[in-house]
């Protein structure tokens, strides 16, 4: 059985993986965006799943809007701390940077960690994995269908981020706010469009929770009625990427 926690800017929650079935532990909402406020929040969330000697593996996906994706011959010739602080606009402690080898893409995920994740997750759980959410995605790229052009978007409540496979290449990955389903309709024809897109390809959208679950539904509709996503084979999977934390342990 593993513990999973998927941590975003709106929400923290916790589920329980036992074979291929997903289940909600505890679930909280971040009304105090502050270091302090999450730290409580994420405390709050891991004294209420109880004892956590149940559990065989522990993974957590950590969703940073600042990141960036680089390959082994760049990170190895310089630091992560100065590759993120190449495409970003904000000054990181060098405590606060991590990053995720990707051996499959022959690449490495470089973003933000803030102590308050790390104070209280490795503290509880020592065996936890912390990576980000586009690693995840990105190590499930490798396996599964052999259609050459996937897409994967998963989306939050007021973010989303998606990742891009083509000719066997990672082609695109990124994180956008958005305020409606056109924001992302917008963004999804803006990368399609950027890549020229306009085969026979995969569009899967992920997400937990009700409110997610009707966005994606939505969203669906939208993109079918729009002759660029016509070759779009779109599926929602409801919490699926949070199985992707299994190839992580």
């Amino acid at each position: 059985m593993q513990l999973i926690l998927e941590i975003t800017q709106q929400s923290i929650s916790a589920f329980q993986l036992i074979g291929s079935e997903i289940q909600l532990l505890e679930k909280a909402n971040c009304t105090k965006r502050t270091d302090a406020g999450y730290k409580e929040v994420l405390t709050q969330v891991i004294e209420k799943i109880g004892n956590l000697d149940r559990f065989n593996d522990f993974s957590c996906s950590y969703f940073a809007h600042e990141f960036c994706l680089v390959p082994n011959s760049l990170f190895a010739a310089s630091n992560p701390e100065t590759l993120l602080q190449y495409t970003i606009h904000k000054t990181i402690s060098k405590g606060e940077v991590d990053y995720n080898r990707l051996p499959e893409w022959s690449s490495v995920i470089i973003y933000q960690l803030p102590m308050w994740v790390k104070s209280v997750l490795i503290l509880k759980a020592p065996r936890i994995v912390i990576q980000h959410e586009i690693a995840h995605v990105l190590r499930q790229l490798t396996t599964g269908s052999l259609i050459p052009l996937r897409s994967h978007l998963v989306i939050h409540e007021e973010q989303f981020s998606l990742v891009v496979r083509k000719d066997g290449n990672i082609a695109h990955t990124s994180i956008q706010e958005y305020q409606s389903e056109e924001d992302i309709v917008y963004h999804l024809a803006t990368v399609f469009t950027q890549l020229k897109i306009d085969s026979k390809n995969e569009l899967f959208l992920h997400g937990t929770g009700e409110q997610i679950e009707n966005t994606q539904k939505r969203l669906e509709s939208h993109l079918k009625k729009i002759q660029l996503f016509q070759q779009s084979k779109i599926e929602i999977q409801p919490s699926i990427h949070l199985q992707f934390q299994t190839l992580c342990v």
